[in-house]
């Protein structure tokens, strides 16, 4: 039975989604297209958040059809029982590995540009347990900072571009459309990093509210990071061009280094831009530790996911202390992809197919 005190509204739901995906990816996004696709990374993120909406919809579409279930429940109905409990351990791991990956991109960027003498893994530990506090208290609270934080995270993000808007070169995107077929697949590709978490569809649609618009709470979320994406990728590649900003670590850090804001009070606006991007990235280490904790709470059969919050953290820490490098944080984060490819593409058709096929028995039998 779930609480009404922890059921997420429409606009919740919207702006839970949005943070989610902004997390980590949103550094690296402008590199990855700029190398993928060149002067057409803006039409490639578009047609890449298009395509992760449909599939985002897709896997909505089937956790509507069990609104009272999570994803370990309805796979047992559509996949048998030992499927289920596989795959539910792969779903788990899945969201530990996202969760520790961008712990540790978190822990990297904040210690090149914040923190320069502290540990990154004074920094992961800090960032895990105030994430484990909230989660400790389930879904509606992280969707209310969320909701919180949201404005505090887009709105200076927008303005701050504002005065780079005399230093773009809209040559920098010319030529359009001169791409082969598959370099615009791998540019769509290569921006699947920057969409993931939307796949806390899985677990959490029982608790948004009864009634509630999951559609268009899926549209409006989408449609927001699409722009947010193109508005950021714009400016960085406008300014540096897609040759340069290919071949920095994190260029979006490195435009907002380079503005210049008159009258502005606070000189250096990598460090509120840290500040503000703590946050996301905050918000999203938080759903991806509480999809991991409630389904894994789930699968065994536990009263509360409270228990399994505290036992999942160092698990999740020492999986973010793995890679050597932050260059090797995204390759691991590369070799992830795949597993995304088959939670959001092959598992949703798998199920799907399931289902229809379910609900022809059960028309059969009603028949006889």
């Amino acid at each position: 039975m779930i609480k009404n005190n922890d059921k997420i509204s429409e606009n919740q739901t919207t702006i839970l989604l949005f943070t989610t995906m902004l997390g980590a990816g949103i550094l690296s996004l402008s590199a990855d297209v700029a190398k993928a696709a060149g002067p057409n990374a803006l039409i490639v993120i578009l047609l890449g958040g298009i395509l992760a909406l449909i599939l985002a919809r897709f896997i909505g579409y089937i956790a509507s059809k069990f609104p009272t279930e999570t994803f370990v429940e309805y796979s047992a109905k559509l996949m048998t029982k030992p499927v289920s409990v596989i795959l539910s351990i792969f779903l788990v791991a899945y969201f530990l590995i996202f969760c520790s990956l961008n712990l540790r991109i978190f822990a990297e960027v904040t210690k090149s540009y914040l923190l320069n003498s502290t540990p990154v893994e004074v920094i992961m530990i800090t960032m895990l347990f105030t994430s484990g506090y909230i989660v400790r208290y389930g879904i509606e609270p992280i969707a209310r900072l969320s909701e919180i934080l949201f404005p505090i995270m887009v709105i200076p993000m927008m303005i701050i571009f504002l005065p780079t808007i005399t230093d773009l070169d809209l040559s920098n995107f010319l030529p359009i459309l001169r791409i082969s077929f598959l370099n615009l697949l791998k540019g769509i590709l290569s921006t699947t990093y920057s969409f993931i978490g939307f796949e806390i569809l899985y677990v959490i649609f029982p608790y948004i509210q009864m009634g509630t618009k999951f559609k268009k709470s899926i549209n409006i979320s989408f449609f927001s990071i699409i722009f947010f994406y193109i508005y950021v990728t714009f400016y960085t590649i406008g300014i540096f061009g897609y040759k340069e900003t290919s071949v920095q670590l994190w260029p979006l850090l490195t435009v907002i280094k380079s503005i210049n804001f008159p009258g502005f009070f606070i000189e250096n606006l990598e460090s509120l831009i840290m500040g503000i991007w703590t946050f996301a990235v905050f918000t999203s280490i938080s759903a991806f530790h509480y999809a991991a904790t409630l389904t894994l709470s789930k699968l065994i059969k536990a009263r509360e996911h409270t228990y399994l919050v505290i036992p999942l953290i160092p698990i999740i820490y020492f999986m973010a202390l793995i890679p050597d490098s932050i260059v090797e944080v995204y390759k691991y984060a590369s070799y992830a992809s795949i597993l995304t490819l088959f939670f959001v593409v092959i598992l949703p058709i798998l199920m799907f197919l399931a289902m229809k096929l379910r609900d022809k028995g059960m028309k059969n039998s009603e028949k006889n």
